[in-house]
């Protein structure tokens, strides 16, 4: 009985497809309360925005000098690669101080126009942040400041749902497997 079993499991573990090593799926699917943010049209969005597509969702800044633009870039070629129309990659500003909606537009743009650009008043960007549990907070350099925050990309449902994040390094192609892999 105990080598049937253990076949069993053996036979059972084999078949089952593996998660990416980057990929860090939530313990349960959890929904996102409610917020208030503008794009870079300078149109007012909400949760709505999140539902009926899968989304990648990053925090950052344009004027970050490392994390962002090499991030932004590597979801681009992901997005070049997602067999599924119904998927969005969204850049969430934790500048707003200097992030304008023109300013996400320019930096966006330079990525892939169909990518997307939120920020919005800081208490709605922290409130997202602290339910996707990304960190940020602004330090000072030189003359100006630079802002700290977490590098992971948000995986939601087309429920709208927070489900897992990406970490780095990133595996563009890990991250293509497992979007065209859902439903």
């Amino acid at each position: 009985m105990y080598q049937v079993m253990m076949l069993l499991l053996v036979l059972l573990v084999g078949c089952s497809s593996q998660l990416p090593e980057s990929y860090q799926p939530l313990p349960k699917v959890s929904a996102i309360s409610e917020f208030s943010l503008y794009n870079q049209d300078a149109k007012t969005i909400n949760n709505s925005e999140l539902q009926g597509h899968w989304t990648l969702l990053f925090f950052g800044y344009t004027f970050c000098p490392d994390v962002c633009p090499t991030t932004l870039a590597e979801l681009n070629k992901v997005a070049a690669n997602v067999e599924n129309d119904d998927f969005q990659v969204v850049l969430v500003s934790v500048d707003p101080e200097r992030d304008s909606p023109k300013q996400l537009k320019d930096y966006i743009n330079y990525f892939n126009p169909k990518f997307q650009a939120w920020s919005g008043e800081l208490e709605q960007i922290e409130a997202l942040a602290r339910q996707l549990h990304v960190f940020f907070q602004k330090q000072p350099f030189e003359d100006s400041y630079l802002m700290d925050h977490s590098s992971q990309v948000v995986l939601i449902n087309p429920k709208g749902e927070y489900v897992g994040f990406f970490t780095a390094p990133l595996s563009t192609e890990d991250m293509v497997s497992y979007i065209n892999a859902q439903d």
